[in-house]
């Protein structure tokens, strides 16, 4: 079934609407907009193109909006009056007839609507009935587009985006301002049609004033643009006299009673909002997946950190673990490892387990062994700290850190260490003892002492890119020599190759996953998954409007 203009207005409303969250604060402005000019002027337009028109008197601080309204009605509907600002809520004036269309939800569906009465509050919207209303059109009274109260500012912006009509008063006086040029330059740009009623003009320099203020009208692309003159004067109870508003009446009157033009308006004013909501929304969709594209980047910054800690924790541990004391300790057991004596060796192993159980001091190789594995989580402590620190300063340009600590706590760090070092000790001890199966060696190993077989392969994991210098080279690179010596005796050079490959391929996938879990609570913060749906179906409504709607 092909989508109709109004199900490809509401679907992008929708969308939008759906995506307003996952987007960065730099873009939720234009999609809050886009959002705005679909829900009150397009869907309703395209909904009912016949509906009654809503013209908007908008302007600076006492330019005589309410005062206008008031006497184009010859009653009092909008407050008027010198204590800034008046207007405070919105009045909307029209007939019993279109009486139900503007106090729907179809009508600036994010007020609510109160029928009569005077209030202060900026979420709603007074509706006064007027018998001498067209039915055919309603007038609002808009707050101050330059009030001192920014949610008056705000709400004067958003009610002018509504606009069919623009009815821009402003006074002799005030006509160059900044900020009023800013709204009107933006009606043009979107095709909406604005009247511009001149107000306190003295007498004398009218026409000067009208020539001045066409000309300026013009070169700021609002073209032949009405202008309406009245002449400064005294007020009667608060209002102008009949004559001094008539031609505003006769150009409301006329657009009241004429269809064709009022049909003209309303096709301006939605080509307008349609062609704007478009291109804010597309502005909104790629600030927000240049946005996600940056969160994107800062993970897979993060994995690739952790993938460099982890591999400098399986290359470079010869640096720290091999040195001194521990180098001359592997030396030692290692050397004294007599190959050829295998029943002296398990008979005089047993007898230091039995001694060292009634001393209460472990075996040489297990103290090694436990040397290599103390090393091993000192290293990877000092990866973790590395990981934590880099992956804040990658995730913070574009993501709420402020609650993780900058640094981590050293000792829940060096005992998960411990615990990852152990789990890699065991791991080498599992190696060990499958190819000792599969090289059918099990009983001679397990004699010779398992213990002294893994060690050995751990040396040779750390021993492989050699990172030690000076007088260390000598007894780093004798305890490599002895652990390789030991290795082949058992399962031949090839193998032994291949072992170490395996135990270094271990420890750097057990870093690895021992560092993704410090950095998780960062890169959890980076999870833009939901985000990123919406985004994407936001793309697809917006592909699917501009292709019907334009």
């Amino acid at each position: 079934m092909p989508t109709t203009a109004v199900d490809a207005a509401r679907g992008l409303a929708g969308a939008l609407e759906h995506s307003l969250e996952a987007m960065p604060q730099a873009a939720r402005g234009d999609g809050e907009r886009a959002l705005r000019r679909l829900q009150d002027v397009v869907v309703p337009r395209l909904e009912d193109a016949q509906a009654p028109l809503l013209v908007v008197v908008g302007g600076s601080t006492g330019a005589g909006k309410s005062t206008l309204v008031n006497s184009l009605l010859d009653r009092d509907v909008s407050r008027s009056g010198t204590l800034r600002p008046t207007t405070r809520r919105p009045v909307l004036v029209c007939s019993l007839q279109a009486r139900a269309w503007f106090m729907s939800d179809r009508v600036l569906p994010r007020l609510a609507k109160h029928e009569g009465g005077q209030g202060t509050s900026l979420d709603a919207v007074t509706i006064v009935v007027d018998d001498m209303m067209w039915p055919s059109i309603g007038i609002l009274d808009a707050p101050d587009i330059d009030s001192v109260e920014e949610g008056n500012r705000r709400l004067a912006s958003e009610l002018l985006d509504s606009a069919d009509l623009w009815i821009f008063v402003t006074t002799a006086a005030r006509y160059a301002d900044a900020v009023a040029w800013r709204h009107l330059e933006e009606a043009a740009r979107r095709g909406l049609r604005v009247a511009i009623v001149l107000n306190r003009v003295p007498a004398g320099v009218q026409e000067e004033i009208r020539a001045d203020l066409s000309s300026l009208a013009q070169r700021r692309g609002l073209g032949e643009v009405p202008i309406i003159v009245i002449a400064e004067q005294e007020l009667t109870r608060g209002r102008l006299p009949f004559e001094a508003i008539a031609p505003a009446g006769a150009f409301l009157r006329g657009i009241g009673d004429d269809a064709h033009e009022r049909a003209a308006i309303v096709r301006s004013s939605l080509a307008g909002a349609v062609a704007s909501a478009l291109e804010e929304a597309f502005r909104a969709l790629d600030e927000s997946r240049l946005a996600l594209s940056a969160v994107t980047s800062a993970r897979e910054g993060i994995d690739h950190l952790v993938a460099s800690c982890a591999r400098d924790v399986a290359s470079s541990s010869s640096d720290d673990v091999l040195r001194g004391e521990v180098s001359a300790r592997i030396s030692e057991v290692l050397g004294s490892w007599d190959m050829t004596r295998t029943l002296a060796r398990v008979l005089g192993s047993v007898r230091e387990r039995i001694m060292g159980a009634v001393r209460g001091s472990a075996a040489p190789e297990e103290q090694v062994r436990r040397d290599l594995t103390g090393g091993l989580a000192q290293r990877l402590s000092d990866q973790y700290h590395r990981a934590w620190t880099e992956a804040l300063r990658l995730a913070e340009p574009v993501a709420r850190i402020g609650g993780f600590e900058t640094l981590l706590d050293a000792q829940v760090c060096m005992e998960r260490a411990r615990r990852t070092a152990q789990a890699w000790t065991s791991e080498v001890t599992q190696i060990v003892r499958g190819q000792a199966e599969s090289s059918r060696v099990t009983g001679r190993l397990l004699a010779g002492g398992i213990n002294v077989v893994t060690v050995s392969l751990m040396v040779s994991v750390f021993a492989m890119t050699g990172g030690v210098t000076g007088v260390e080279v000598g007894v780093a690179g004798a305890s490599a020599a002895l652990s390789q010596t030991i290795l082949e005796s058992y399962f031949g050079e090839r193998t032994v190759r291949s072992l170490t490959v395996q135990a270094r391929e271990a420890l750097e996938s057990l870093a690895a996953s021992s560092l993704a879990e410090v950095v998780a609570p960062i890169a959890a913060g980076l999870d833009r998954s939901q985000e990123r749906e919406r985004i994407e179906a936001l793309a697809s409504a917006l592909d699917k409007a501009r292709e019907v709607l334009t």
